[in-house]
């Protein structure tokens, strides 16, 4: 099988400002209480011209309807009108019994081709080599071809 790499950029101050964003509502919206732990992930989505939209991953009683924090973050930017999207990333939130820090989560796979359908050329800031870098999300989805 043939390795794939992943082309990378060092994050910008942008970056790192819309990482404490999706780490702020993800404090926010974050609810021990309910499953566990909902919304249990933010994610930060910035537009092109710098707006940024969040959103928070919204659990189900039925799995199927749960939903991730990027759709969240990409439905309330479409609904104010956005459709031009620089970069994504999504934090995780530490559980209450858990002794660990927020840390940047790579975007699922249903979340990448979600983000590369509304954005071809869109960043999304993942965990690379022990650092974080961003990636665009067709290279995150090596095998895409449909």
């Amino acid at each position: 099988m043939k390795d794939i790499s992943l082309a990378t950029q060092p994050l910008t101050d942008a970056d790192e400002k819309l990482i404490d964003h999706a780490t702020e509502v993800t404090k926010t919206a974050f609810d021990p209480e309910k499953w566990g732990g909902a919304h249990i992930v933010g994610a930060a989505l910035r537009t092109d011209s710098g707006e940024v939209y969040t959103g928070v991953s919204m659990p189900a009683s039925v799995g199927r309807v749960s939903m991730c924090a990027e759709p969240v973050a990409l439905g309330s930017a479409i609904a104010d009108g956005k459709t031009e999207f620089a970069t994504s990333v999504a934090v995780r939130h530490p559980l209450p019994d858990e002794n660990r820090d927020f840390e940047v989560v790579p975007a699922c796979g249903v979340c990448r081709e979600l983000l590369a359908d509304y954005g071809s050329d869109i960043e999304i800031i993942v965990p690379h080599d022990g650092e974080l870098r961003k990636a665009d999300a067709l290279a995150l989805l090596p095998t895409r071809n449909w």
